[in-house]
């Protein structure tokens, strides 16, 4: 089920999508609602689970490239990809995340959300489809090959985004991640990959001191993660 109805339409727009594409992924079979939540019933994928090895990494890496060919009429969720600038779409995540460290008194965080919102990112030539979320948990290896799953934060957006995730929930370093990167000849902007890390960190921290109860232990590994992003780059 979805705390929010536009998760629900997000997923279901996105799993459309990869169908249209054959991209690997479950089919919706139905929905309903219990209450004031939504629900979709969907196609059941034999398999495990992605493993945290370098191997698995190459093959969730190849997948995405093949959703991220998927494009779409503007930035921001598949539900309501409205903007016509990507910069304009991570700028208002930031702002998001700021308010919600200053709520907290967590100003290290609101401060590093405050330097990012002044960064310019490269504008990507098209909208790209993005899993948005590509921990190894959500993605399926069967024997008809690998199945992203658990599509409801997809959006519209630059798919450097999906690969610094990636990178990141895999513990591969960024320069280990740049050589995969190149090795199966994805295009990438390594200035980017080096700040989608620091947004991706900044938006773990924000789900971790929200969540019901605070995580404050994620809060702190990704304090510590942050800080050791910065010390990279001075």
């Amino acid at each position: 089920m979805y705390r929010e109805a536009w998760r629900a339409q997000n997923e279901r727009d996105a799993l459309r999508r990869l169908d249209d594409a054959r991209i690997l992924a479950p089919s919706e079979r139905g929905s309903g609602r219990i209450g004031s939540r939504k629900f979709l019933v969907m196609s059941r994928l034999r398999g495990s689970t992605a493993d945290g090895t370098e191997e698995a990494a190459r093959r969730i890496i190849a997948y995405l490239r093949s959703v991220h060919e998927l494009g779409g009429p503007g930035f921001g969720r598949l539900c309501a990809p409205l903007l016509p600038r990507w910069n304009d779409y991570v700028c208002q995540r930031l702002i998001s995340y700021r308010k919600a460290f200053v709520s907290q008194g967590l100003h290290e965080g609101a401060g590093t959300a405050d330097a990012l919102t002044h960064l310019r990112l490269p504008e990507p030539p098209v909208p790209s489809l993005l899993h948005n979320d590509p921990e190894p948990g959500n993605f399926l290896e069967g024997p008809s090959g690998i199945a992203g799953l658990d599509w409801e934060l997809a959006i519209y957006g630059d798919p450097d985004l999906d690969y610094a995730r990636i990178g990141y929930a895999l513990g591969i370093r960024p320069a280990r991640l740049v050589d995969l990167l190149d090795d199966q000849g994805v295009a990438f902007n390594e200035q980017a990959l080096t700040i989608y890390r620091r947004v991706h960190l900044l938006g773990r921290l924000m789900s971790s001191i929200t969540a019901a109860p605070p995580d404050m232990a994620a809060a702190q590994r990704y304090l510590r993660d942050l800080r050791a992003c910065a010390n990279d780059h001075t």
